[in-house]
């Protein structure tokens, strides 16, 4: 939970407090704020005791803002002058507005681009501005246990206005509600979590007072809603909702559905774990009508069903509904009972993340933009193109996997392989020629054997020589820690890795970007897995050096003229949104 200071009404508080130095210990804006406007001049007030402050903010060319320093107290300048100076800073005639005299459109929009710590150094810089700024410091909370979920009930309904109409994300974990752990059950051989629900009233109150919430995740939705009805008419009430999560759902979520005022544009929902077949038949009827109810969700662009806990679905085919405003489809442990093509006719985005379906299309439907599998087999023999096909998981068998390259015939492809072995090298030597558009590729490179053979890093290289890509990412394979069963590299193959950008541009005569990265990027948090419909998504994420492939009049040989990373963003961009002729003549249609 993020823990946010307790305040006072400003009208309560002291000036001398509000400008005291040790309120400004950040900085009003950090670097690691969202871009504000870039040419900005502030004149800070401060009480008697502070000198008068002139502050240039102007974009700095990596972090985009430059930090305002903290007010100087008068003991650090010349005491005699302090009268003089401060009187003469006032006689001026100003040639700048003032950040108090801004009229207060412009101060809310200053005060959107700030959160946290930031907007309360924003907050608390003069009285008039901290209407505007305080309450960004409470955009969003996470309830992790029983504790979390008192105090963010007293902190929320606290103050006046309480603190809840500021509110714009709330997540309540599964673990608020355990009684008792899994560690702590004394049924050894199966233990589980034992749950109860008696605080399910501080929920209830939350969200009433929340009517300004955008994003609501629920986890145990369906024994909420028994327990406090309220949770359910307060999410139906509110009017800003563009994210709602609801997992653990049951029949009584429907009424919450119908009833719905906002128009959410990503909606998360999964049932509640059923083990009889009875119960199994039951709540894939609730799929279906969920289905139904969602269909008047005109503005819904991103749906995820998670559908694990349903073990053995009935053989009843759902086709009766269509949801053509539905563009991003992700799905955990897809049935085949829903027929993909009917249900949803628009597709552009489809995610299948533990099993993966047979997807039958029709060729007057829109071509697939980015499919997700997991495993292989996903089309029949027609094919089915789609533009980036990416691959969650290492091939288990390498025949099925070509075959699903064929049918797709990519633009793109996103995958982790081996670089190593005889049956991978004869993969990448067999793959142009079974998706004759691919033109990009983002590649997790892997090692399989125990000891290596001087060259194969080199042998890899060589089995590129017939690609017609544009643009290549590529994550190195790790080497060998010296505690670990692998025999050492050779040297030889070791200085290859370290040269591959250049050895790939020597083979590939058509590439004209590559992007080397020495391992995958490794978030510090976990990341959200449900970040798979934003348009930051990026199924090979690392940290990239980025390469212009340019061609030298008179030599053979091709050079490679580093560029920034925000210029090797624009080219990932470009390949995920424009189509194959544009790609191919990236020069053309591409201006860094």
């Amino acid at each position: 939970m993020h823990q946010q200071p307790q305040l006072n009404s400003p009208h309560q508080s002291n000036a001398d407090d509000l400008f005291s130095s040790s309120s400004h210990s950040s900085p009003i804006f950090s670097p690691s704020s969202p871009a504000a406007p870039h040419h900005l001049q502030l004149i800070l007030y401060a009480p008697c005791n502070v000198l008068f402050q002139a502050v240039s903010l102007r974009s700095s060319h990596n972090h985009g803002l430059a930090s305002i320093p903290a007010l100087l107290p008068s003991s650090a300048a010349h005491p005699a002058h302090k009268s003089s100076v401060a009187r003469k800073f006032i006689e001026r005639p100003m040639s700048h507005p003032t950040l108090s005299s801004l009229n207060g459109d412009v101060l809310a929009e200053l005060a959107s681009y700030l959160s946290g710590r930031d907007a309360l150094n924003l907050a608390l810089t003069a009285r008039r501005i901290y209407d505007f700024a305080i309450h960004r410091t409470a955009v969003t909370f996470t309830c992790r246990n029983r504790t979390d979920l008192v105090r963010i009930h007293h902190y929320l309904l606290s103050g006046n206005p309480k603190r809840a109409v500021y509110l714009r994300g709330l997540s309540i974990l599964a673990s608020t509600f355990i009684e008792r752990p899994w560690q702590e059950d004394p049924n050894w051989i199966f233990p589980k979590n034992t749950y109860e629900y008696s605080q399910a009233a501080l929920i209830g109150d939350i969200l009433e007072h929340s009517p300004n919430l955008s994003h609501v995740l629920l986890e145990h939705t369906a024994p909420l809603l028994q327990h406090d009805p309220r949770v359910g008419t307060a999410i139906a009430a509110m009017h800003k909702l563009a994210r709602l999560e609801l997992r653990d759902v049951d029949t009584n979520v429907l009424p919450v559905l119908a009833q719905l005022r906002s128009t959410p544009r990503i909606l998360h929902l999964s049932p509640v774990k059923v083990e009889s077949s009875a119960d199994a038949k039951r709540v894939f009827a609730l799929v279906q009508e969920t289905l139904v109810a969602i269909s008047a969700f005109k503005g819904l662009h991103a749906l995820d069903l998670d559908l694990k806990n349903i073990p053995s679905p009935p053989q009843s085919l759902i086709s009766s509904v269509s949801l053509p405003q539905i563009r991003h489809l992700s799905v955990h442990w897809w049935h085949a009972q829903i027929d993909v093509a009917q249900v949803f006719p628009n597709l552009e985005v489809f995610e299948q993340h533990v099993n993966s379906t047979l997807l039958k299309r029709s060729a007057q439907q829109p071509q697939l933009r980015r499919l997700s599998v997991a495993e292989m087999q996903t089309f029949e023999a027609v094919r089915y193109p789609v533009h980036l096909l990416h691959f969650r998981r290492y091939p288990r068998e390498l025949r099925s996997f070509r075959r699903t390259v064929y049918e797709a015939n990519p633009v793109g492809i996103a995958l982790h392989c081996f670089i190593d072995t005889p049956g991978w090298l004869k993969y990448w030597q067999q793959l142009p020629r079974m998706a004759p558009r691919l033109r990009f590729m983002d590649v997790h490179c892997h090692t399989w054997e125990r000891r290596h053979e001087q060259g194969w890093v080199n042998n890899f290289v060589q089995s590129l020589r017939r690609y017609s890509l544009v643009c290549l990412r590529i994550v190195a394979p790790p080497p060998p820690t010296p505690d670990s069963m692998d025999a050492p590299w050779h040297e030889d193959d070791i200085q290859t890795l370290a040269e591959l950008p250049d050895r790939i541009a020597q083979v590939i005569p058509t590439l004209r970007y590559v992007a080397w990265a020495a391992k995958r990027c490794v978030l510090e948090a976990r990341p959200d897995d449900y970040a798979w419909y934003e348009s930051e998504y990026d199924c090979a994420a690392a940290e990239y050096t980025w390469y212009r492939v340019e061609k030298v009049e008179g030599e053979s040989a091709k050079t490679l003229k580093p560029i920034s990373a925000g210029e090797g963003e624009r080219v990932r961009r470009f390949l995920l949104d424009s189509e194959l002729e544009a790609i191919t003549n990236i020069d053309a249609n591409l201006r860094l």
